[in-house]
């Protein structure tokens, strides 16, 4: 058995790191979602004291979790689509700065930038930024890649792109979903069909079951209306 001077430590230390934990939430979610949102939100005093927190703390990657928790209610609350999300790149950069290792955050913040929102520059800056932290995750060159061809419009080389990448097995479903729009995109509607219903077979995430099942509803009609052919742009 442990000596009791051993015990008290690891109890206090324990309920330090959760006292913490509630101090840091409740304050984070007071910084980063305000209702109404606020174009003060997060100003470069209080990221900068963020910072300064986690990293004197010692809590670091506490903070840094904690904050991204607040970054994806951010995006997901539907009040901040009328400033089009106007600072999610920011929020996605501060989680990153304190939790660099940790991926999801460069290719969830990408992704939504790039495919949703249409920021394509942000997006590619965020990538750059993890591949830099992380020179060995696959996942973010090819995220990279396909944004980089999407941008330009290079149908013609992001579909065999993705597709060889899908082929090997093992690619981020994050790849699977882009290659399912961008066949939507370009009228390969049966194609673009045929992938979400593999999707939404395979997946067992609900939120991803349930962007199939949408897709899918809004597809079915168009097999039947063909919509007008997107352009594919070659580049010699």
């Amino acid at each position: 058995m442990s000596p009791v001077w051993i015990r008290d430590w690891r109890f206090k230390a324990i309920t330090a790191a959760m006292a913490a934990q509630i101090f840091f939430s409740t304050l984070l979610g007071a910084w980063v979602h305000p209702r109404p949102f606020s174009e003060e939100t997060l100003g470069k005093d209080v990221s900068s004291a963020l910072r300064a927190v986690g990293y004197l703390s010692g809590f670091k990657l506490l903070v840094g979790h904690i904050f991204w928790i607040q970054v994806i209610q951010y995006y997901g609350n539907s009040d901040n689509a009328s400033t089009r999300y106007a600072k999610l790149y920011d929020y996605c950069s501060l989680a990153s700065d304190l939790n660099p290792n940790f991926t999801p955050i460069y290719n969830f913040g990408a992704a939504a930038l790039a495919f949703h929102l249409k920021r394509p520059v942000e997006a590619a800056k965020l990538l750059q930024k993890g591949i830099l932290a992380n020179p060995n995750e696959v996942s973010l060159k090819l995220l990279y890649a396909a944004i980089a061809y999407q941008n330009t419009e290079q149908y013609d080389k992001v579909i065999p792109f993705l597709e060889a990448q899908i082929e090997r097995g093992g690619a981020p479903e994050m790849l699977v979903n882009i290659l399912a729009n961008t066949y939507a995109e370009v009228g390969r509607t049966q194609d673009a069909i045929s992938l979400w219903q593999k999707i939404l077979k395979r997946s067992d995430d609900q939120a991803e079951q349930i962007e199939a099942a949408q897709k899918l509803k809004s597809l079915y009609p168009l097999l039947h209306n063909p919509p007008k052919l997107k352009r594919v742009r070659k580049i010699p």
